[in-house]
């Protein structure tokens, strides 16, 4: 099965999800967000002036190709890459995602790789497993997140995916320095 095919299918899975949530009646949604989301987030909505979905899109139609919306996701190609969006202004969050391989196939070592990554190259974006798929991926209070921020996560998260098996960078500055071999953390 190619990993197209199981993006798609992770897409699907999302959207049968997002469709599973209208069905509880609003009340019980509300107590599981209370349960699952910050407080700073039950208590506050995206204020006026913040980024919005919309914006977004626009942006995207300026870095991107083949740019297409369906209720809170947004796929596109950019670099010739396959990648999507996922927003919840509701929640204000968004996430960038780009698939990299099934994760059954990646070796300890890449593992490895990933997770010192996620502390010295990576930066912004990050290396994640969901669904059995390795992904480069980007996650940002909608409401908060600049237009400058927004670019440079789009190019973060391809260049990690480019650069996966490789130096596992996101083309930007690298954070400190990787080790070889880690020195064993004292005794607690």
């Amino acid at each position: 099965m190619s990993l197209l095919v199981l993006f798609v299918g992770a897409i699907a899975s999302l959207t049968w999800a997002r469709a599973q949530t209208e069905l509880l009646p609003q009340t019980k949604l509300n107590a599981v967000q209370a349960q699952l989301l910050p407080k700073a987030i039950q208590s506050e909505s995206p204020t006026a002036g913040s980024t919005t979905i919309e914006q977004l899109e626009t942006i995207l139609r300026d870095e991107a190709s083949d740019v297409q919306v369906e209720q809170g996701q947004i796929s596109f190609k950019y670099d010739g890459r396959t990648m999507l969006i996922l927003t919840s202004a509701q929640h204000d969050r968004m996430r960038i995602l780009a698939p990299i391989k099934k994760a059954a196939e990646i070796t300890p070592e890449q593992r490895d790789n990933m997770l010192l990554a996620n502390f010295h190259t990576a930066l912004d974006g990050r290396y994640a497993v969901s669904n059995g798929i390795v992904f480069a991926t980007f996650l940002h209070p909608l409401s908060s997140l600049q237009d400058r921020d927004f670019r440079s996560a789009l190019s973060q998260v391809n260049q990690l995916v480019q650069n996966f098996g490789t130096t596992y960078s996101s083309g930007a500055i690298g954070f400190g320095a990787g080790q070889e071999q880690p020195e064993p953390l004292p005794a607690i």
